[in-house]
């Protein structure tokens, strides 16, 4: 945008004000640079749609291996899937307060379920949330001053907050909390069109930990501060307790299904490899 506004300076100057000083073929060279970095975004794109990236053999391997909505989809649903998650890997801007390097890897492992739910139904998360920091312990915000804790969504900002070991953690298996997809359906349920009826019927904190192997004190410890959107927490563990969920909360489950899917639910389908 920086770049966008100074050319659009030099060329009004140049044309109206010391048009003069110079031939017609420079200010039209001029101004044809100029639409070129206008047009940039929109060329950029297009290349993309018309180039998709080719997946990363290691990713697809990850996805196929540790995500089982991933290897629930039929076949041709995976390469479109991939190529959504690696358009949000790339317009998503990645920085480290752990005084180290970022892996493709880590910053995959924060777009898997940010890609799910925009993939699953259609709602746009980059546009505002395509910013992640990482840190390499429990951290501090403004928006939480006096309690220590290890994931987080600024919703004004746009960004995701994760400290490194309990991001990782949250992909090897259900004994670990996924703060990844956590903050990523948060984040879902600002801005889906139908969160509210999902809201409705999502039963409490507390009963949603019923479903799951840990209960509010072993969440509180591990995350720093006990997770508070109740619904948000419901489809982590529609993810991660899919058949506990489907027990306990029928209804919850159902409409979960018919939006979201039962990709996830590798009990019910057979495994396409």
């Amino acid at each position: 945008m920086p770049i966008l506004l100074a050319a659009g300076v030099i060329l009004y100057l140049m044309v109206f004000q010391f048009r003069p000083n110079y031939p017609p073929i420079f200010i039209g060279l001029i101004m044809a640079a100029a639409g070129v970095l206008m047009l940039e975004r929109a060329i950029n794109n297009w290349w993309l749609e018309k180039n998709p990236p080719t997946s990363d053999p290691a990713l697809v391997n990850f996805l196929y291996n540790y995500i089982p909505y991933y290897r629930g989809l039929p076949p041709n649903l995976r390469k479109d899937y991939e190529r959504l998650l690696e358009k949000i890997i790339s317009k998503t801007e990645f920085y480290s307060r752990a005084g180290s390097d970022l892996s493709d890897a880590l910053k995959a492992l924060c777009c898997i379920y940010p890609a799910v739910f925009s993939f699953q139904t259609q709602t746009q998360l980059i546009k505002k949330f395509n910013t992640v920091v990482f840190y390499g312990h429990p951290f501090l915000t403004p928006n939480f001053p006096d309690q220590v804790h290890v994931s987080e969504v600024d919703f004004e900002d746009g960004v995701y907050i994760y400290t490194i070991d309990h991001l990782q953690l949250g992909y090897r298996g259900s004994a670990y909390f996924n703060t990844a997809l956590y903050e990523a359906a948060k984040v879902w349920l600002s801005k889906y069109e139908g969160a509210e009826t999902v809201r409705e019927i999502s039963p409490s904190v507390a009963e949603v930990l019923e479903a799951s192997d840990y209960g509010e004190k072993e969440l509180s410890a591990y995350c720093g501060m006990l997770p508070d959107d109740s619904t948000a927490l419901l489809i982590h563990h529609f993810f991660t307790f899919p058949e506990q969920i489907e027990r306990l909360y029928p209804e919850a489950y159902k409409k979960l299904t018919e939006i979201l899917g039962d990709y996830h639910v590798l009990s019910k389908r057979p495994v396409i490899i």
